[in-house]
């Protein structure tokens, strides 16, 4: 089953798979608009759909909070020498068994310009909360990639 839920311009999908007897609900956004007032937004539906698929709260809190960084580092640092607003992609699955897995990809650059010694935590946070964090980047864009574990 897959069922648009957001709008009418299909940016948000949500769809539960079978595959030999396990479920995975997944969670979908594409061309979302790299800016901080969507950022917030993205990251209240995703906690209501992860209290939707019966997420853990507390694990529901880790989600959100590592997702909603990855987000912001996407809004701040992705797009910095772009003159137009550049946009970015959320792909969650929660696995029946637990295992929750999260993507979220843009078309910029990272490279940090800012030496203030009070910034540069983000990535830290997230990989201190997921159990499993990785930062790529190609001439693409860049991806955060985390796992949490079946509990």
């Amino acid at each position: 089953m897959m069922a648009t839920l957001f709008g009418g311009d299909d940016s948000r999908t949500d769809s539960s798979i079978s595959t030999a007897g396990a479920r995975m609900e997944e969670l979908l956004f594409t061309g979302e608009p790299a800016d901080a007032d969507r950022a917030s937004e993205l990251r209240r539906e995703l906690g209501d759909w992860l209290g939707t698929v019966g997420v853990d709260p507390d694990r529901a809190y880790d989600v959100v909070l590592a997702t909603y960084e990855a987000i912001a580092n996407s809004v701040e640092h992705a797009y910095r020498d772009h003159t137009d607003r550049g946009t970015l992609d959320i792909r969650v699955s929660c696995a029946a068994e637990g295992r929750i897995e999260v993507k979220v990809t843009d078309r910029g650059d990272w490279a940090s310009h800012n030496s203030d010694p009070n910034r540069g935590r983000g990535v830290p946070l997230m990989r201190a909360l997921a159990d499993s964090a990785a930062v790529t980047s190609d001439q693409n864009g860049t991806t955060v990639h985390m796992i949490w574990d079946a509990i």
